[in-house]
């Protein structure tokens, strides 16, 4: 074998290609040992996939939500300036961190497509976009977790995420009557989630009916009291903190029927939001969690056990029964 030819075949072998979501062909490292989160959903998909190889955090660990994360993970860099299609002064920390990778999950839009072309032409450091669709999780597991090195702790996470939707899919559907959900995404309750965002995909997949309907048929405003009032939701639920005790307490909130029946609840956020916020792998928990609350379903050693499972798979912790109480609390 002439020199030339070892020398291509050593070349092909340092890269490897990798197709991502918007179906740009990006040559990766044969080794990545460090990625770059574009983002809080990327973040947290990273944070449960590859920790160790995180060069840092946007949003640092800290208040109720520090116990939530193993001792080693609670101190990480702080990225305190991702970087932005149009700003190349905030790639600084990207390549000061040498990351081999960069990485954006969530909306596959053409704004957010750009913006990885543009990080990676600057940067010359590979960029990916994937899509961060609730039943895309488990695929983003394998494909990302081979691409990484990681296949083994790919597919176990996949296959965990696998078990969680063919246990829950449909719970909120039983007698063929599926319960009605208003989901609200405003921390007045005005703003709704709507069925085909990514904050509505969980309703969807356990086959509950989001009463505000889809994007093509929803308003673009926010709603009255009487318009929710009129849409009958069975349950409220709210991402923001706070916003169900002010439902509570709202004397026109409490002309909604769901509300005056006690029926509003707050999705748990700890260590991240069980809901949309960010709309990453976090939502995994909160399938779980709605899949029992809306029915009114009492918690029983299935969930407790799926709740335990949930962070030791994904968040690399052993919960006590004390933290498993703190993240419940209803």
């Amino acid at each position: 074998m002439t020199l030339g030819v070892c020398l291509m075949t050593l070349a092909g072998l340092a890269q490897t290609p990798f197709v991502d979501d918007a179906g740009r062909s990006v040559q990766l490292p044969a080794r990545v040992t460090r990625v770059f989160a574009a983002g809080a959903p990327a973040e947290v998909l990273l944070y449960t996939l590859v920790p160790e190889m995180l060069v840092g955090r946007n949003r640092l660990p800290d208040g109720a939500a520090l116990e939530f994360f193993p001792p080693s993970y609670r101190t990480p860099v702080q990225i305190k300036q991702l970087p932005d299609r149009d700003d190349p002064a905030a790639d600084a920390e990207l390549l000061a961190l040498k990351a081999d990778v960069f990485i954006d999950y969530g909306s596959v839009h053409a704004d957010y497509v750009a913006n990885v072309d543009a990080v990676q032409r600057r940067t010359r450091i590979p960029a990916l976009i994937l899509d961060g669709s609730l039943a895309r999780i488990p695929s983003t597991y394998r494909r990302l977790g081979t691409a990484l090195g990681q296949g083994a702790r790919g597919e176990r996470l996949a296959v965990e995420a696998e078990r969680i939707f063919a246990r829950y899919r449909g719970a909120l559907a039983s007698g063929g009557k599926p319960l009605r959900v208003y989901l609200a995404c405003s921390s007045d309750g005005v703003i709704p989630c709507l069925a085909d965002e990514s904050a509505g995909e969980q309703i969807a997949l356990l086959g509950g009916l989001n009463v505000a309907g889809d994007t093509a048929s929803a308003p673009k405003r926010p709603r009255t009291i009487e318009e929710i009032r009129g849409m009958a939701p069975d349950a409220v639920v709210v991402t923001a903190a706070g916003a169900a005790s002010r439902l509570r307490a709202d004397p026109q909130w409490q002309t909604v029927g769901a509300v005056a029946r006690g029926r509003v609840y707050q999705l748990p956020d700890l260590p991240y939001g069980w809901g949309s916020r960010p709309p990453s792998v976090n939502r995994l928990a909160g399938l779980i969690w709605l899949a029992y609350v809306l029915p009114e379903r009492a918690f029983d050693d299935a969930f407790y056990a799926d709740i335990r499972s949930m962070f030791s798979t994904y968040y690399h912790l052993e919960l006590t029964d004390a933290q498993l109480k703190r993240l419940i609390a209803r």
